[in-house]
């Protein structure tokens, strides 16, 4: 069999459109950009246009916690590029739960560095564009779970074992329910810490397999309140959110959702239950649905486990050494997102939804993305590896219209690399200053 796999090699939009016709897929694309600057509300809150940066860790805070001047480096870029919304990295609600152990986290304690990384964050984006241009901030509050390094050694705590996850059941920590009963009031304690610091959302993550994205598929959690029947799994993220929103004044709710693992039943959430990974999103759906009605309006969509099946969630030319390429080519993987997050835009056409998937497309994906919510299959459109590698990029679209392919992000995963070997991790190859000589360390 040959493999479908290939890297990057399109020089005009219709190489692009002919190679997805080869394989079956309808890529929209559209020649104007136009759509990707017109502003969007939530609430009575503007955003100036429909590019988002994703929550990207760079794993630089200090050891309380706290941004560094790394981090205050990364989120001044993002603003000072342009973007209409930045989505901050994952922030830890508590020590055990952090994933590294420069892993921001926010507590009492580090509140006002919190607060001058808001002000800077916004000062930046003033400053670059004029008082109109208000970027929205969405802080993503987590609990690694089985993913949670807080030392830089593996400590994780599960949900329920996972035999695909999971190498030896009797080394799995299983949180118990008084301990998931606890969890509520400390992330409604960062709700109010992230609405202090001047946040304009929280973010309850719940994707690629962290703590509570682990939940919604704990099929096999037995006899207990957070397992087996689709109201148990869900319990925790829907209180969570019905207590923040109740109890936090003046902030949004949001979720980054995973609304397929691509992991097989019981052990997934998306998928069908006769053991196979064909996708499955009624109980997605469900789920936002409830979300809804206890007032979360924002959700982010991705897909797929990073340590598992990385290519679904994060299409790349070149995987992490001693992975193998995927046997499907990366623009299934683009498509497979934009398909996903347009069927959910369209059940829930008045809801904000913020696509992934898109840097893999490199230049290009700023005519794939406005032509995305031309369709309505989503209301922003969500960078990560390509913020990091080309964080001015919106600011060069709004002012000449195209994007420099010497400066895009090429999905080569070494900022995965980096984040994996414990590093502070980046851009190693169009910021090589700083990244590039923290790569040579791994070497």
């Amino acid at each position: 069999m040959i493999p479908r796999h290939e890297p990057f090699a399109f020089t005009s939009k219709a190489e692009l459109l002919q190679k997805a016709q080869e394989l079956g897929i309808k890529l929209p694309l559209m020649d104007s950009i136009s759509t990707l600057f017109k502003a969007i509300s939530l609430g009575e809150k503007k955003m100036p246009n429909r590019l988002a940066v994703q929550p990207m860790e760079g794993f630089d805070a200090n050891q309380d916690g706290s941004p560094n001047e790394l981090t205050f480096r990364r989120y001044r870029r993002y603003a000072e590029g342009g973007s209409g919304l930045i989505w901050f990295e994952a922030t830890s609600v508590v020590p055990k739960g952090r994933s590294n152990p420069r892993q921001l986290m926010i507590n009492a304690q580090n509140l006002d560095s919190f607060k001058l990384l808001v002000e800077k964050t916004r000062q930046c984006g003033y400053q670059a564009f004029g008082n109109s241009h208000s970027i929205f901030l969405v802080l993503q509050l987590t609990h690694s779970g089985r993913f949670s390094r807080p030392e830089g050694k593996p400590r994780p705590q599960v949900a329920v074992f996972n035999p695909y996850l999971d190498k030896e059941k009797e080394n799995v920590y299983i949180l118990s329910d008084a301990e998931l009963d606890r969890l509520q009031d400390i992330y409604v304690e960062a709700a109010l810490l992230a609405q202090e610091a001047g946040f304009d959302a929280v973010d309850i993550k719940a994707c690629h397999g962290y703590l509570l994205n682990e939940l919604l598929a704990a099929h096999a959690r037995k006899s207990s309140k957070y397992g087996e029947s689709f109201e148990n799994r869900i319990r925790l993220i829907k209180e969570v959110i019905k207590r923040i929103k109740d109890e936090v004044s003046n902030i949004d709710m949001a979720v980054r959702l995973s609304a397929y693992d691509g992991i097989p039943f019981p052990y997934s959430f998306g998928v069908t239950s006769d053991g196979s990974l064909n996708i499955d999103l009624k109980e997605p759906k469900s789920l936002i649905r409830r979300l809804l009605k206890h007032g979360c309006s924002l959700f982010n969509i991705t897909i797929g486990n990073p340590f598992l099946n990385p290519c679904f969630g994060r299409p790349f030319d070149r995987p992490l050494p001693g992975a193998m390429l995927p046997e499907e080519h990366p623009l299934e993987g683009v498509a497979r997102l934009i398909k996903i997050t347009g069927e959910l835009q369209r059940e829930f056409r008045d809801v904000l939804f913020v696509g992934t998937g898109y840097s893999w497309l490199r230049h290009f994906f700023p005519h794939v993305g406005a032509a995305v919510i031309k369709r309505e299959e989503a209301s922003l459109i969500g960078l990560g590896r390509s913020s990091l590698a080309y964080p001015d990029a919106p600011k060069e679209l709004m002012n000449t219209g195209n994007m420099d392919p010497n400066k895009v992000c090429i999905t080569c995963s070494r900022c995965t690399e980096l984040m994996r070997g414990g590093r502070v991790s980046g851009c190693v190859i169009r910021d090589k200053e700083i990244y590039g000589w923290e790569y040579k360390k791994l070497q």
